[in-house]
């Protein structure tokens, strides 16, 4: 879809990003369900706010801004509700579910002739832990590596500066390192 000065139809945004959001939420959630519902609730505000779009951005831009600011206060409200939830729970369960046993992901058992099984559990362990990053360092970090986005397109989609940006997918990436030295002999 190209951006042009006239406001476009619903219909049109929807064909042309609806993928993309539901791709986003799913990256940033992890959840096929959550993120189908999220891209839903996405494109309802996008339809409310449709006529008052003002172009002073790309319409990417701006259902993007819809999409990471709804997905971000899910993100929040979902921290929120575990928190609660594991303040009923009793610390030895919640230890021993945290309990990672690097060794479970070993290519040893992985015959060579599967180099693509390898291939896809070590992007799932790096993808496991990109979700453990906090939203504000998982979200440029995302839109940048798996949705291909520019710094200066993160920076406007969330209205942070470009340096801000760069910052935060640094900082990303130093944690998914540390996060990551469990498994550095297996990935």
């Amino acid at each position: 879809m190209t951006d042009n000065p006239v406001t476009p139809t619903f219909d049109d945004v929807y064909t042309a990003y609806a993928e993309r959001v539901l791709n986003l939420a799913f990256r940033l959630t992890g959840d096929e369900d959550v993120a189908r519902d999220l891209c839903q609730e996405i494109f309802v505000k996008v339809y409310q706010n449709l006529g008052t779009f003002e172009r002073r951005s790309r319409v990417f831009t701006w259902i993007y801004r819809i999409a990471v600011n709804h997905i971000h206060n899910y993100l929040k409200k979902e921290r929120r509700r575990r928190w609660v939830q594991l303040m009923d729970r009793k610390i030895s369960d919640i230890a021993r579910e945290a309990t990672v046993e690097p060794g479970r992901w070993g290519s040893a058992t992985v015959p060579s002739s599967e180099k693509g099984l390898e291939r896809s559990q070590r992007a799932q362990i790096v993808w496991d832990i990109v979700q453990t990053l906090e939203p504000k360092y998982r979200m440029p970090l995302v839109l940048h590596h798996y949705e291909g986005l520019s710094y200066k397109e993160i920076a406007e989609t969330m209205q942070i500066s470009k340096s801000a940006v760069e910052s935060r997918i640094h900082r990303a990436k130093k944690q998914l390192i540390k996060k990551l030295e469990p498994w550095a002999d297996k990935i």
